[in-house]
């Protein structure tokens, strides 16, 4: 009998579909059968544009802020003279991007297009909502009293997921004296809040001490200042943060915004309302740090 070369083996067409794709496009096919961890993609208002449930890592991101540096520090209106800020106080920079790009970007992710360069250059890696809540909460949960409200509260957050709180010293804004925050910690990730009191203050006759070096600003009308704390970082804030990422809350009513800045500046933002009314997980405990573990150092506005 006559034996040939080659020999066919009967096999099914749709492994030849498959063996097409893959070639075609096999990143995403090795993507979805090689990962499985989970990215999510919002948008400046907190809003989920995109999750990738075959990701690299488990990740978190937020276009880059849109806001002008104006919308970000809106508490100090430029050419008012009713309004002025301490001598000594300096705001921090703002890395935002057009209205036009951050709507391009919107819409690549919205497609899944989370690769594309223009999306890439325009991300914010943040961290993961639970741990921002925490953050949060510790904030919150020691604003319980009007005393407690003229402090500013914050901690780290270690590579453990581990989120120590400390409390500053208690200020006064009616002798326009700054809340200040010292944290001696080294980590990655540095956050505290910015009170949000605003009280009113009757001039008499004494005007030599109105322009202290201090975090606070006021309105002069008449004679009365209403006196409150500046809500966005400080520069003090964007130099003290070194490698890493920091996050400020603005607790003042009609502001209520996280602001995530760097060494560079403020480079996003998100409303305090993206974390707000999570509640914590029962089947999953928190870790958090003793009070007596965080302790002091450079003043963080």
């Amino acid at each position: 009998m006559k034996k040939n070369l080659f020999s066919f083996i009967p096999v099914n067409p749709i492994f030849f579909i498959f063996l097409s794709i893959s070639i075609l496009y096999s990143g995403i096919v090795f993507a979805a059968t090689g990962f499985d961890d989970t990215a999510c993609y919002y948008n400046e208002r907190g809003k989920l544009l995109w999750r990738n449930v075959h990701a690299m890592e488990t990740a978190s991101y937020v276009i880059r802020t849109k806001k002008t540096y104006q919308q970000i520090f809106q508490d100090i209106p430029a050419d008012d003279s009713t309004v002025a800020k301490s001598a000594a106080y300096n705001t921090a920079e703002v890395n935002n991007i057009q209205r036009a790009t951050a709507r391009k970007v919107k819409r690549l992710i919205k497609r899944g297009l989370v690769c594309h360069p223009l999306v890439v250059d325009n991300l914010v890696p943040v961290l993961d909502k639970r741990t921002i809540y925490r953050m949060y909460d510790n904030i919150a949960s020691r604003c319980v009293s009007a005393g407690a409200r003229n402090k500013e509260h914050g901690g780290v957050v270690f590579p453990d997921g581990t989120v120590t709180c400390i409390s500053g010293d208690l200020s006064d804004p009616r002798w326009l004296q700054g809340a200040t925050l010292m944290l001696k910690e080294k980590a990655m990730v540095y956050y505290h809040s910015h009170p949000g009191t605003m009280v009113e203050k009757h001039i008499h006759t004494d005007r030599a001490n109105l322009y202290n070096s201090n975090t606070v600003r006021f309105i002069q009308a008449s004679q009365v200042q209403q006196i409150s704390y500046v809500q966005g970082p400080s520069r003090q804030d964007q130099q003290s943060v070194g490698e890493g990422t920091g996050y400020v809350f603005g607790m003042k009513d009609g502001c209520k915004m996280i602001f995530i800045y760097d060494k560079n500046g403020v480079n996003a933002t998100l409303p305090i309302s993206f974390v707000k009314k999570m509640g914590k997980s029962s089947n999953q405990p928190i870790k958090r740090a003793d009070s007596w573990l965080a302790v002091m150092m450079p003043a963080m506005y």
